[in-house]
């Protein structure tokens, strides 16, 4: 049995669609006009509507964009079906410019009417399956990324991902010696599509890490594996450092990120600019001239970050860019405060702008 919500300030053309919806079996509501019927839709979450055009207070068409606006996003999207008398051209072209799904001329027929239901209400069972089996897959894929072997030693992180899953990835092993390798990685998109690819890379990272590999050895396996085992359409940019506090130094690798930002003692430094291709475009690269070497002191706070910040854009069309993140971030170093933080900055510039691509911030103590 499905919930059908009728939206119609005709008292007679009410309960005929009442009467006839409930001998189908399906469960019915009632509204008298377009507000009322938004309102119930919010209330009740029917599985259809049918809508009315020309009603008092609010009309079919505004009342429609209302229901789409609160369902913006959901994976199940509720068929707006317009039963109306209607016979402009224009008018009938709004019915689905608004945001209805289909209309059907009154006065209608039982048979085509019971036809398009049944069809609209097959296309909602077929979306309810398809969301089932996605969330499905991603409390799988969010198993497989909480890895027991990652060690968040002198780390700070922040990830805050579109959907529910993110193709950002942040990694971080320490061998005998000490040394902190970190990987912030962003796979080609966001989504269930980049964040199925998390999993590999971190495997082979926390694999070869404990057991001695260098960082040109586990990025070497890590570039011949994405490009052996992913679609050519699926690449990896990332940042890679090898920290030795103890020696007061760390390598850099960058593949089509941003620098990463130093913050040491009320000062901003910029680290060194990609020369790597992103990984897994190319099976044979040359990561020896790749690599570089940056002297750190202790008290330096290392942040590394994916696009996602960098390219947060303005209503205006302007990228958040790297003199607004590395100002933001420094206020973050010098009042010791919450990642989070960040949001606000971002937030601000963004305006009434949605969130396009999975944010990711890094934090590391030397």
């Amino acid at each position: 049995m499905r919930t059908i919500l009728i939206v119609d300030d005709d008292p007679l053309a009410r309960l005929h669609l009442e009467r006839f919806l409930k001998r189908e079996g399906h469960a019915v509501l009632v509204a008298f006009d377009g507000q009322q019927g938004v309102e119930m839709f919010q209330a009740k979450s029917p599985d259809l509507v049918l809508m009315d055009v020309m009603m008092p207070v609010m009309n079919g068409h505004e009342a429609t964009r209302r229901i789409r606006a609160v369902t913006l996003g959901a994976d199940v999207q509720t068929p707006v079906i317009f039963l109306t008398g209607v016979e402009d051209q224009a008018m009938l072209a709004e019915c689905l410019h608004c945001g209805g799904d289909d209309f059907i001329s009154k006065p209608f027929n039982h048979v085509i009417l019971q036809a398009r239901l049944n069809a609209w209400l097959r296309r909602v069972e077929l979306a309810e399956k398809i969301a089932q089996d996605r969330e499905a897959i991603e409390n799988v894929i969010l198993k497989m990324r909480k890895d027991s072997r990652f060690d968040p030693f002198g780390m700070r992180y922040l990830m805050t991902s579109v959907d529910k899953t993110t193709g950002d990835l942040v990694l971080s092993a320490r061998d005998e010696a000490g040394v902190q390798y970190v990987l912030l990685g962003d796979f080609t998109g966001h989504g269930l599509v980049a964040a199925v690819c998390g999993p590999l890379v971190s495997d082979i990272f926390h694999s070869l890490a404990v057991r001695g590999f260098s960082s040109i050895d586990m990025l070497r396996r890590i570039n011949e594996k994405i490009h052996d085992r992913l679609p050519v359409d699926m690449f990896l940019t990332a940042s890679f450092i090898a920290l030795d506090r103890q020696a007061g130094r760390m390598r850099v690798f960058n593949a089509g990120m941003h620098p990463l930002f130093i913050y040491r003692q009320g000062q901003g430094i910029v680290g060194p600019p990609s020369r790597l291709m992103p990984f897994g475009i190319m099976r044979e690269i040359s990561l020896e001239q790749a690599e570089e070497t940056v002297e750190v002191c202790p008290g330096d706070l290392i942040y590394l970050y994916s696009d996602g910040v960098y390219e947060t854009q303005s209503p205006e069309g302007d990228f958040f860019g790297g003199e607004r993140l590395h100002r933001a971030l420094s206020r973050i170093a010098a009042d010791s405060a919450f990642l989070e933080t960040i949001h606000e900055d971002l937030d601000r510039f963004r305006g009434d702008n949605c969130q396009r691509d999975d944010i990711t911030l890094v934090e590391l103590t030397v």
